[in-house]
């Protein structure tokens, strides 16, 4: 199903570059499909920009536009609803209630929590639902402040720091000491198409990581590989990884 919806989206963007008289916005995506889109893109030659509201956002709309018009003055159709965090809740938790009110993926850009407040930045078509009926987290109460893109806070990434041990750079080896789990389990994942490096899916459980790279596994989280740090005295490989949290 993912697949199919995929193709459809895609179809749009060429449709858009091929008929472009007027800005076309689309929803909101991961950054594997905007690596899609823009090989789409950057092939038509035509103007484009993604924006997420702010500079580090990883969900982004796209937005496809004719040469006379300006990409910096563009007026992107997002809002945010902001409220204090006050519960022992996370990122699943809010994306949980979201998506039980039936509000699609597509709607919703970053959901952002720090110790004192929540963010969701969301498709601004959506605001008259969002207001009225996003009203709790995990059975809490919440009282949401809402505002156009202008609004929205910039939140920095945040990361641990694991220092791992593997013996070699494979994603099978690397992955399970990340997440703690055997190299069983991540080969399953890896066939069932859960792990992505710099965000194009991993067809080979011996693919070979490098500095920089950028890991994506669903329902386990995402990290980056920050540096080698040479061997042990058994000739395994030091590894240093940010793991996003």
């Amino acid at each position: 199903m993912k697949d199919k919806k995929e193709e459809i989206v895609l179809a749009r963007v060429e449709d858009a570059c091929e008929n472009l008289w007027e800005p076309r916005f689309f929803d909101f995506c991961d950054e594997a499909m905007q690596q899609k889109m823009t090989r789409i893109l950057n092939h038509a030659g035509c103007p484009y920009a993604f924006w997420g509201g702010f500079p580090s956002a990883g969900r982004k709309m796209l937005c496809v536009y004719p040469d006379y018009v300006d990409g910096e003055a563009l007026e992107w159709p997002m809002m945010a609803a902001r409220f204090p965090r006050e519960g022992d809740y996370g990122h699943r938790n809010v994306l949980g209630e979201l998506m039980a009110l039936g509000i699609t993926r597509e709607c919703l850009g970053d959901i952002s929590l720090d110790d004192d407040e929540v963010q969701v930045v969301f498709a601004a078509r959506i605001a008259p639902f969002i207001r009225q009926e996003f009203v709790k987290v995990k059975g809490r109460p919440i009282r949401a402040a809402f505002g156009g893109p202008e609004t929205i806070r910039d939140y920095p990434l945040h990361f641990e720091t694991l220092d791992v041990v593997a013996a070699s750079p494979r994603v099978d080896g690397v992955l399970g000491k990340i997440w703690g789990m055997s190299r069983q389990n991540v080969v399953e994942a890896v066939k069932q198409g859960r792990v992505q490096v710099n965000y194009e899916e991993v067809a080979h459980r011996d693919a070979r990581l490098e500095e920089g790279d950028i890991i994506s596994f669903r329902g386990k989280g995402k990290a980056r590989i920050d540096h080698f740090g040479g061997v042990t005295k058994k000739g395994n490989l030091r590894i240093t990884v940010k793991k996003y949290v």
